[in-house]
């Protein structure tokens, strides 16, 4: 196919570049202000180097409050960014005949929630970056509306493996550390996707029929707790886990006397997907294990720590 990828120096759109393209696709890599790219996507419309014969774009660009700008602190920038920019380049993709237009969205739409949830979940978006990236859902369903271009929703969890730089990525940090965690009784799950996965999720989702028109949850499977991703990463370390336990009421009372109770929901809440319509739709299977995508981030992050003592 020929495809066209939007944030193609992040983290999943570098990935994802050489992964299509690994596998026969002709890719087009759109990063901003790079080969005469616009600066701003929502000017992409007088962009004259949109590629001829398009069959997909896959769009990862997005304003994060993760990343260190000023911009991404700022609510109508995030709109801005990942509403508007988005409803232009799903307008661009219509009026020039691309066949399917494939959104990367978030499962933070969704409220914390101690039950799985699935796509028919109520959405109520966590904070600002999660409401833009809803208005963006928006937004492309109103540009592709009466047009030839399918859309497709995928609400991505947190994407971790090599090179990741989230909250997976800290705790295996503070896992190598040599002191014990208040992680070991039950505490909060969350649905994972490691790299691997989300890529060949989102090549499923930019070929398959039957993804059309869908907004689908996608995950790794089985969820997984804090505490069990440490205890993983220091048995794959040689050590043991270390991890004892604290009643999550008081680590709550302690978070709402220090004034980071909104911190600690984020931290300790619960988030697990039902992506069976993703998988039922499509006949998806992750080609990865959680433990496996965690293994390569933490030999990842080992070489990494080796280099810097060298």
């Amino acid at each position: 196919m020929r495809i066209l990828v939007t944030g193609a120096s992040g983290f999943i759109g570098r990935n994802l570049v050489a992964h299509l393209a690994g596998q026969g696709d002709a890719v087009t890599a759109l990063s901003r202000g790079k080969d005469g790219a616009p600066d701003d996507l929502r000017q992409i419309g007088g962009w004259s180097g949109w590629p001829k014969g398009l069959d997909t774009v896959i769009h990862l660009a997005a304003l994060n409050p993760k990343r260190n700008e000023p911009a991404a602190k700022d609510d109508a920038a995030l709109m801005a960014a990942n509403a508007s920019a988005t409803q232009a380049l799903a307008e661009t993709s219509a009026r020039h005949g691309v066949r399917r237009f494939v959104y990367a969205s978030t499962n933070l739409v969704h409220p914390l929630t101690s039950e799985p949830f699935d796509e028919s979940a109520p959405t109520r978006p966590q904070n600002a970056y999660a409401a833009s990236k809803l208005a963006g859902e928006t937004a492309m369903w109103r540009a592709l509306e009466g047009s030839a271009t399918e859309g497709t929703v995928l609400r991505l969890p947190p994407v971790y493996g090599p090179g990741g730089r989230g909250g997976v990525a800290a705790l295996l940090r503070v896992s190598s550390l040599p002191v014990p965690l208040p992680l070991a009784a039950p505490s909060a799950s969350r649905s994972l996707l490691s790299l691997a996965n989300a890529l060949e999720a989102l090549t499923l989702a930019a070929g398959a029929p039957s993804a059309a028109g869908g907004t689908f949850l996608v995950c790794d499977g089985e969820p997984w707790s804090l505490g069990e991703m440490v205890a993983f990463a220091r048995q794959e370390m040689g050590r043991s886990p270390r991890l004892f336990s604290l009643p999550t009421h008081a680590l709550a009372r302690i978070a709402s006397l220090a004034g980071r109770r909104e911190q600690y929901e984020r931290l300790f809440g619960s988030l697990v997907v039902d992506d069976a319509a993703f998988r039922t739709a499509t006949g998806w299977q992750p080609p990865e294990t959680t433990e496996d995508g965690l293994r390569r981030m933490l030999r990842d992050l080992h070489l990494k720590r080796r280099g810097k003592r060298g």
